[in-house]
């Protein structure tokens, strides 16, 4: 039970991480830097601190010769394709109108998983979906139920969403045989190779255009080693421990978290119609973990239609 209450907490942070990590990009565009030169600059840090951390206190494992193949797969969908999506779909929405449609993945999920995986749904876990992407949309959207958006920014979300999932299918095959922290270090060490040509041809001049400034190091710090690394851990343990189905649902908290932290940043209001989103959310995650969430229903309605005994 401990062990589980652990898992869940970790999921919530990771969540946490990744909601923050929509305003602070935001944040270090504002400081001139180019998605390109942010993502390739979040892979280097990341990957060399993990190498190094990981080979110091012997957590990282050896892969087997055929899993090579699979490594190389899991880091063309994540880092390297979600990056290319997230990274330029930011740069063209908004934090909020991002997160939600990040948050459609677990809309996807069960279905991609029926198919690789031939799971089964089960009732709760469907109801969970639904209820909490209705308040992920209560969230979100304006007060005429409206969304103003770039195409463009749209679509590169999207790219995310189908990344994360064929990301979500590798990853459930090696979390098996590997670590979170060896699976975390090479996906992001593979990603850093595979961006390295991609950045280099297209915007390696950014980077003698920027001003780093103690903030805009800090900022790139943080999605480093808590977005791209300490996220990816607890989230691919919360895979192997939890399923990937009720893994991916945590994702309907991301565009929650980040409209709160947008409130608190004073950049927009939180109203009753938001606030009911939140609830609504929570519950729905709460219900797609219970395997069966409604058995206590028929007792209560048993129990207050029962006749009194004489």
């Amino acid at each position: 039970m401990n062990r589980k209450i652990l898992v869940y907490a970790g999921m919530f942070f990771a969540m946490l991480v990744w909601s923050m990590s929509y305003i602070v990009i935001k944040l270090v565009y504002a400081e001139g830097m180019d998605p390109a030169t942010l993502v390739f600059i979040r892979l280097i840090l990341a990957a060399a601190s993990l190498q190094i951390y990981l080979r110091i206190v012997g957590k990282i494992q050896k892969i087997r010769k055929e899993d090579l193949k699979w490594f190389l797969i899991l880091a063309i969908f994540e880092p390297f394709f979600y990056y290319i999506g997230e990274s330029n779909g930011l740069d063209h929405v908004s934090p909020t109108l991002g997160a939600i449609i990040i948050a459609t993945i677990p809309i996807f999920t069960p279905f991609v998983m029926s198919v690789f995986y031939k799971e089964k749904l089960v009732r709760g876990n469907l109801l969970g979906i639904i209820l909490s992407f209705i308040g992920v949309l209560l969230v979100v959207l304006n007060d005429q139920y409206q969304l103003d958006a770039s195409i463009k920014g749209v679509l590169f979300m999207f790219f995310a969403v189908m990344s994360a999932l064929g990301y979500t299918v590798i990853i459930k095959r090696l979390v098996v045989k590997y670590n979170s922290y060896t699976i975390v270090a090479y996906q992001t060490l593979l990603g850093a190779f595979l961006y390295l040509p991609l950045w280099y041809f297209t915007d390696r001049s950014n980077i003698f255009e920027v001003n780093f400034n103690p903030e805009l190091i800090l900022y790139i710090v943080a999605l480093a080693l808590l977005s791209t690394t300490v996220a990816y851990i607890l989230f691919s343990t919360g895979i192997r421990e939890l399923g990937a189905v009720k893994s991916n649902i945590f994702a309907n908290l991301i565009p929650v978290f980040t409209a709160v932290m947008a409130v608190l940043a004073g950049i927009e209001e939180l109203p009753l119609k938001k606030l009911a989103g939140v609830l609504i959310v929570i519950a729905g995650v709460y219900l797609a973990q219970s395997r069966k969430p409604f058995m206590w229903l028929p007792e209560l309605l048993s129990s207050y239609f029962r006749k009194p005994e004489k």
